[in-house]
């Protein structure tokens, strides 16, 4: 009986053991504590703590998608001793797409010399393009017919206690085109991205300065950059006084521009080769600007800009379009104005009137025409280039975010050539034209 009681009691104490430790087992173990996104609220909607860090980072971006139709009209008019005829090409209308998606990321973070800002937008383009416009990439004034597949760093700088290092908006542009829409607008002005060394003082009340040493490449096409410049020896000096207000904003900037020397080897051949006459008389170029925007009523806004240019087409949105130097290694200038007006009729639908116009003075240029492919000409004449674009456009936003636009501008460029100036053979002129009328249909999402 003993023995009986005995297992019976041992029995039990093991399965209370056992039943101890399967509750044990069950207890809830102190897990690590997890690290959730925090809202940052610092610097606006759409940024976050970056988890374990005191960096601010928005993620954002775009898409936009063109559909364009195009159509060119070309005229070409030359004049020589007994021979004067014009030439007029009038191809068939062009329709084509284009796509860009933007990938937009924004870093910030509180310190002691305030707020450490790193921003980065890169853009990816794929599509044609035909007819003249702001170039897709470089955002220069040119005529484009080909693939337009690329990648590219629009921004990518640093900002610091009021420097800003990196690839970013010259401080020497105002009105970046503000009113066109879609990717290629057609239009003539400033509106630069290139690699900067900037310093902003803020004054308060609105008024700041700025002073900037800034990429000359950036500015110039390639034949300039090694023909004209001799490459780049000192940047592009530039500077601005600017205000933003409740009223609006206003800004009058100043650039240095450094020529270089070039010597155009343009002389004529007597039987002796050519005669190298002609060197740079100018070395350096420069450029100023004054722009204003008004805001109304906070459904209206009004650019108006204008900027001048000698030996620097560059700030004038023209580079490639005039030379640096003339034939005779002067400075050539130029000029433009433009502007737009925005105005919203509800909250989501608006209508733009925007428009420019540039024209440079006359310089040389040399010239060598065959004319019915047996007479050559060759010389230095001169001539001057005018244009002028002007657009209007209405915009829908059924959702926020989305917008959808209907566009139609029309463009006339032409190089003007007056007097005949050195060569062999007097008097001659030479004159080219384009004419363009363009409708875009362009949607854009932007998150």
């Amino acid at each position: 009986m003993k023995t009986v009681i005995k297992n019976v009691l041992l029995g039990s104490v093991a399965g209370l053991a056992m039943v101890g430790t399967a509750a044990a087992a069950d207890l809830p173990v102190k897990a690590k504590a997890a690290e959730y996104v925090k809202i940052c609220s610092t610097y606006g909607a759409g940024f976050y703590y970056i988890p374990g860090t005191d960096t601010c980072l928005k993620v954002g971006g775009y898409v936009t998608a063109d559909t364009y139709f195009t159509d060119i009209e070309g005229k070409t008019r030359v004049t020589v001793p007994g021979v004067s005829y014009r030439l007029d090409n009038d191809p068939d209308g062009q329709s084509y797409f284009l796509t860009r998606v933007g990938v937009q990321l924004d870093a910030r973070t509180q310190t002691e010399y305030g707020t450490l800002r790193s921003y980065f937008e890169g853009r990816f383009n794929a599509g044609e393009s035909y007819g003249f416009g702001q170039e897709i990439d470089t955002g220069e004034f040119s005529f484009s017919d080909g693939i337009r597949n690329s990648a590219e760093m629009k921004y990518g700088y640093i900002q610091f206690a009021g420097f800003t290092f990196g690839r970013a908006t010259s401080a020497f542009d105002f009105w970046a085109g503000d009113g066109w829409q879609g990717i290629q607008p057609g239009s003539f002005y400033s509106d630069v991205t290139l690699n900067v060394i900037q310093y902003t003082a803020d004054f308060g009340n609105g008024f700041s300065a700025t002073i900037a040493l800034e990429d000359s490449y950036g500015r110039e096409d390639e034949f300039a950059n090694f023909e004209e410049l001799s490459g780049q020896q000192v940047p592009d000096i530039v500077g601005n006084i600017a205000y933003e207000g409740t009223w609006g904003a206003f800004k009058v900037s100043g650039a240095w521009h450094q020529i270089g020397d070039w010597n155009p080897l343009v002389g004529p051949d007597f039987g002796n080769g050519p005669t190298s006459l002609f060197t740079s008389n100018d070395d350096s170029g420069w450029a100023v600007l004054a722009g204003v925007r008004f805001d109304f009523a906070e459904t209206t806004t009004l650019y108006v800009e204008g900027a001048y240019a000698s030996g620097a087409p560059g700030y004038l949105g023209l580079d490639g379009t005039i030379p640096v130097v003339d034939a005779f290694g002067r400075a050539v200038e130029g000029w433009y104005v433009g502007g737009s007006l925005i105005h919203y009729w509800t909250p989501s639908v608006f209508t733009t009137v925007v428009g420019s116009y540039t024209q440079s003075d006359n310089f040389a240029v040399g010239y060598d025409i065959d004319v019915n492919n047996n007479t050559n000409f060759t010389g230095v004449s001169s001539t001057d280039f005018t244009g002028y674009n002007v657009g209007v456009n209405i915009g829908w936003v059924p959702v926020k975010g989305l917008t959808l636009v209907l566009q139609y501008d029309y463009l006339n460029a032409e190089y003007s050539g007056s007097d005949f100036l050195y060569g062999n053979v007097t008097p001659i002129s030479y004159s080219q034209e384009a004419a363009q009328n363009r409708v875009t249909f362009s949607a854009k999402r932007s998150f």
